[in-house]
């Protein structure tokens, strides 16, 4: 739950910095994408690791339907997020092995 409302709060973040003029920025919208995402992700992940970058379109196309952004400013927010998601996998996985 801690890791989807972090999540949640990034695309807050990412939706104000890239498309503050145009997006709706609704957090109750927000966190229903998210979760949203992260559970097609962990079911997807179960079938193969690779085959959850295809959350990555459904993020896009929920940008883009949800908070009405345009296509270009959707896939911005959608590198966004997945970076951030990529940075904390690799800091959690660091500081276990240390």
């Amino acid at each position: 739950m801690a890791s989807i409302a972090f999540s949640a709060l990034v695309l807050c973040a990412a939706l104000y910095f890239v498309a503050r003029h145009e997006a709706e920025i609704s957090l109750p919208v927000i966190l229903m994408i998210t979760a949203g995402v992260s559970v097609v992700t962990l079911l997807l992940t179960l079938v193969h690791p690779l085959a959850s970058l295809l959350s990555l379109l459904l993020l896009a196309w929920a940008i883009q339907r949800f908070c009405y952004v345009r296509w270009s400013r959707a896939w911005i927010v959608t590198g966004i997020y997945f970076a951030s998601n990529l940075g904390v996998a690799v800091t959690r996985v660091m500081l276990r092995q240390s």
